[in-house]
């Protein structure tokens, strides 16, 4: 099928907004429709907005040739069943896949996002031309993704990575339900979990990851003090995984956009502290080229490789 022929339907199911495209093969978007998500009214209602919205997007249409949804994990790729995200309460063994392609009567595929924006960076961003790619989301949550050759890493039983539950620091925040975690760590929502435990007498609660942001930007030493503990965190998990995976490129996520140039330099530095010489010189970090429309073009272009059949 040519790639003028046919347009996808793209579903982003984030913790935090959840957005619905149509796109073509070349990455175009055409419509976007995006709303909050509001987790913690559950499965239900969220999937009630999926489906309004994707109608929305799919009437009058006879040229949609499949749908592509990206939502966090941890997920079982090969059924498309969602089990327990840690950003999505209640969502505990949803068939997602199923109940999907059966309100909206088009072929669908569910994929990991960080997986998912893996592939959309290696097919039309910064991945292009890399062989052994890493995608961190560092939004949310702090999900990753790999595309070695071409295609999609996943592990036992279809299950892709979920790094962040992994815990690597003996104290520090929660996040993904344990202390000292990854995600605590190192995803964009954890900088405010990171200030309330660094600086308790500043903030008996944890502030708004937007606020420490703002703060840090605008000189104060406490918020840079977390915005540089959470890019050395990160730079760590990319010396652990260009260790282990010797990756030629790993491209960074949300943070690396809101935060700019000087947070990805951060990582850097924290990477090239702890990784080994060999992983120093063979691995590029990077922030997203496709920037904020990293999340649309995964989500279609998991819906694409489902037409081209891969």
């Amino acid at each position: 099928m040519a790639s003028s022929d046919y347009r996808v339907l793209g579903l982003d199911v984030g913790g935090t907004r959840c957005a619905a495209v149509l796109g073509d093969a070349l990455g175009h978007i055409e419509r976007r429709i995006e709303w909050p998500s509001a987790p913690e009214r559950g499965p239900g209602p969220m999937l009630d907005d999926l489906t309004r919205h994707a109608e929305d997007l799919l009437a009058g249409r006879q040229d949609v040739a499949a749908c592509g949804v990206a939502i966090g994990g941890p997920i079982d790729v090969r059924t498309g069943i969602v089990d327990a995200p840690p950003n999505l309460p209640g969502w505990d063994a949803v068939p997602l896949k199923a109940l999907l392609h059966g309100a909206l009567q088009v072929p669908t595929w569910v994929e990991h996002d960080a997986t998912a924006c893996a592939l959309a960076e290696a097919r039309w961003g910064a991945g292009r031309g890399a062989r052994r790619l890493t995608y961190f989301t560092c939004g949310t949550g702090f999900g990753a993704g790999f595309v070695f050759d071409g295609e999609p890493y996943y592990g036992a039983e279809g299950h892709p990575s979920d790094i962040g539950h992994i815990r690597l620091w003996d104290d520090g925040p929660v996040g993904y339900g344990e202390v000292g975690t990854i995600e605590a760590f190192c995803a964009a929502s954890a900088l405010g979990g990171l200030a309330g435990w660094k600086f308790p007498d500043r903030w008996s609660e944890p502030p708004d990851p937007a606020q420490v942001a703002t703060l840090a930007a605008e000189g104060d030493a406490t918020a840079q003090c977390v915005i540089e503990i959470n890019a050395s965190a990160v730079g760590r998990v990319c010396a652990l995984v260009g260790d282990m995976l010797h990756t030629d490129l790993i491209v960074l996520g949300s943070l690396a956009g809101y935060l700019g140039g000087a947070w990805v330099e951060r990582v850097r530095e924290a990477f090239g502290r702890r990784a080994h010489h060999a992983t120093r010189s063979g691995c590029r970090i990077v922030a997203s080229e496709l920037g904020q429309r990293v999340q649309d073009l995964a989500a279609v272009v998991v819906g694409i490789r489902l037409v081209e059949g891969n």
